[in-house]
């Protein structure tokens, strides 16, 4: 069983994975963008915090 849940959902290069300070591959976890803003997926570094944020719904809003 595959332990990311969000993998199928985040986009197929990734980079967006990777901390631009230490270089660590950063597993997904839910962000809440905000009322009415929709659910995203944050990436963040243990030692250095949020460095990206995915919209996997993007194409259809």
């Amino acid at each position: 069983m595959n332990s990311d849940p969000f993998e199928s959902l985040a986009p197929r290069a990734e980079g967006y994975r990777t901390c631009a300070e230490c270089g660590a591959d950063c597993a997904p976890e839910p962000f809440d963008a905000g009322e009415g803003t929709g659910l995203r997926i944050a990436f963040s570094c243990p030692a250095h915090g949020v460095h990206t944020v995915v919209d996997p719904f993007e194409e259809t809003r």
